[in-house]
């Protein structure tokens, strides 16, 4: 091989792994950690938040922060109510 193909194939390399392909997106934090934004807004967003919480086994939260929760949690009116497993 010559130097200028593995200059070439150097930078091809290089070029393909600073993309990452981490997904992209927002990054949602763990139920754990913070309440997301959207839960004092969404009705559909803070059902999820509750349930996903509902499901985090007790033994592992024990020692961990409390989580600063909004005043309110986003309801609807016009809805059936969702069941939270």
């Amino acid at each position: 091989m010559s130097k200028q193909t593995l200059l070439a194939m150097g930078f091809a390399v290089a070029l393909l792994s600073a993309c990452g392909g981490g997904g992209g997106g927002a990054q949602v934090p763990a139920v754990t950690d913070a309440v997301p934004a959207a839960a004092s807004s969404d009705p559909a967003a803070a059902t999820s938040y509750v349930a996903a919480l509902a499901a985090v086994p007790p033994s592992t939260t024990d020692t961990l922060e409390p989580v600063v929760v909004p005043d309110t949690l986003a309801s609807s009116d016009t809805t059936e109510p969702a069941a939270v497993p």
